[in-house]
């Protein structure tokens, strides 16, 4: 056989195989998907939003004295942050005052459901958050130490403490990443803790009484509380309070929804979903859903603020719903007492 002939035949096998060695099987990410925590049956059900059915379930714990409460999507999206307290949220929070009820931490694989971190909180942490650039995982103690903790989300190392006040629960970051932002169930303030001083450095006054802080649209958080029945709405970035609306019941959760200019509130008392929205200059209630013995307890918009999905947790649902027109699409079960939601 010719020289040249052979050299090239081996040229051409070595290649093939190199070739072959670099090829990667393709992974399959989810997408258009929720993840819903169920805090009894301790579960995240993966949602298919399209299909709007069940795709599968994780198993967040083993240990049947927690109760895991709130989910978030790092900004990646390739991680879960859930709070995994030893106490179950949905009783209130009086009955935290005076105990010392350990916290944790559990952080899924967003995409397989593998058990990356399981991190203990000294106290009970009402939810457990990615820091802007995912390199940090924050939650708060639900104590009168008033603490805010800090870990290293590669490895769960803790990091450091921030000093709150008594009682915090839900903390979020602000959306230009320069603040954590918290609401204690003590105090007549909301807090915010700046990032690279790692410390209190604003407060916003609002209305005294048990309340949390959630999402809200532009610069502005949302605190709502839960004995006023009230929410204040804070602008982050001036750091006063902007605007507010007093309600005839407590509210739950609420999110805004900016494609219909419309603050959804869930009201578990009456198992309803009140809808408001702000005309001229005063804010009216243009909508209500029932939900009979259901008690709607957290609500996510997606598909640019056209559908939404509420979780029941009396009812061990969720619900898709038309945000535009106001229907229930279909109802789906899901694991036991869900309370927390996170879109992908």
């Amino acid at each position: 056989m010719n020289k040249l002939l052979v050299f090239f035949l081996l040229s051409f096998l070595l290649f093939a195989c190199k070739s072959k060695e670099k090829e990667v099987e393709p992974v399959n990410l989810l997408s258009d998907v929720a993840f819903v925590v169920s805090g009894d049956s301790r579960t995240v059900e993966v949602i298919d939003l399209v299909n709007q059915q069940v795709l599968t379930t994780y198993s967040i714990t083993e240990e049947a004295d927690r109760f895991p409460h709130h989910i978030y999507l790092s900004a990646d999206k390739q991680r879960l942050a859930i709070a995994n307290p030893a106490y179950d949220f949905s009783q209130g929070h009086l009955g935290l005052h005076g105990k010392e009820i350990p916290g944790g931490i559990v952080v899924l694989d967003a995409h397989s459901g593998e058990k990356l971190h399981d991190i203990a909180v000294p106290f009970a942490n009402h939810n457990a958050l990615f820091s802007p650039d995912d390199s940090q995982i924050w939650t708060t103690g639900f104590s009168h130490s008033g603490k805010a903790y800090v870990y290293n989300s590669d490895n769960g190392n803790a990091l450091f403490e921030v000093q709150v006040d008594a009682d915090p629960s839900e903390i979020l970051f602000t959306n230009d990443g320069q603040n954590a932002v918290v609401r204690s169930g003590e105090s007549t303030f909301v807090q915010f803790i700046n990032l690279e001083e790692k410390a209190v450095t604003k407060i916003v006054k609002v209305d005294l009484s048990a309340g949390n802080v959630w999402p809200g649209y532009d610069d502005i958080v949302l605190v709502s509380n839960s004995d006023r029945n009230s929410v204040n709405f804070v602008n982050t970035l001036t750091y006063t309070v902007t605007d507010f609306l007093d309600f005839d019941f407590s509210p739950g959760f609420l999110t805004y929804n900016e494609l219909t200019k419309e603050l959804w509130v869930c009201n578990s008392t009456d198992n309803n979903l009140e809808i408001f929205q702000k005309e001229e200059g005063t804010w009216k209630q243009t909508g209500v859903m029932q939900f009979l013995e259901a008690d709607p307890h957290m609500l996510k918009f997606y598909d640019g603020g056209k559908k939404a999905l509420l979780v029941n947790q009396k009812e061990n649902t969720a619900v898709f719903i038309d945000a535009v027109s106001k229907e229930s699409l279909k109802t789906i079960s899901v694991g036991s007492k869900p309370n927390g939601i996170a879109i992908l």
